[in-house]
């Protein structure tokens, strides 16, 4: 049986979004890959942790491998020292987007683009507050009893 010779094409990126000789813009404005590009391409330098009180997201490294591997843009990641609220000291990475993919990007109408972002993003965080009741309301209603034969972790009783 034979191989089937691998595609050059990438199908998974969106061949409807605009191109740039830097990558490829997502379609979707209030989507998070947008948002963390948009915020790249405005020189921001992001951590996870940033990406959680920013974006909204807690998988910064999925996105930006998803940039790269599925839209093309060049994104950097640079160790950074970070100090821990528990005494620890821990190394993160910071993502950022090179100057002059910024500025290629800008060229072909990256500006105009990140402003729909941002206001799609901000149309999408009017949400928020219904969302979060939305959540707690589904939640409680899967709350599962424990198993009768569960013991507690720490006091030795059932749960």
């Amino acid at each position: 049986m034979k191989t089937p010779e691998s595609s050059k094409e990438n199908p998974s990126a969106p061949n409807n979004a605009k191109s740039t000789a830097s990558g490829v813009f997502p379609p979707k404005h209030a989507s998070v890959c947008a948002d963390v590009l948009a915020r790249l391409l405005n020189h921001e330098r992001l951590t996870s942790l940033d990406a959680v009180n920013e974006a909204s997201t807690t998988r910064l490294s999925a996105v930006v491998h998803y940039l790269v591997n599925e839209y093309g843009w060049t994104i950097e990641a640079t160790d950074k020292a970070a100090g821990c609220r528990d005494g620890r000291m821990a190394w993160v990475a910071e993502y950022s987007m090179p100057a002059d993919v910024v500025a290629c990007a800008m060229a072909v109408g990256a500006a105009a683009w990140c402003t729909k972002v941002r206001a799609a993003r901000r149309v999408l965080r009017t949400k928020a507050a219904e969302s979060s009741r939305n959540a707690q309301r589904l939640n409680a209603a899967r709350k599962r009893q424990p198993h009768p034969d569960q013991w507690g972790l720490f006091d030795g009783e059932r749960a």
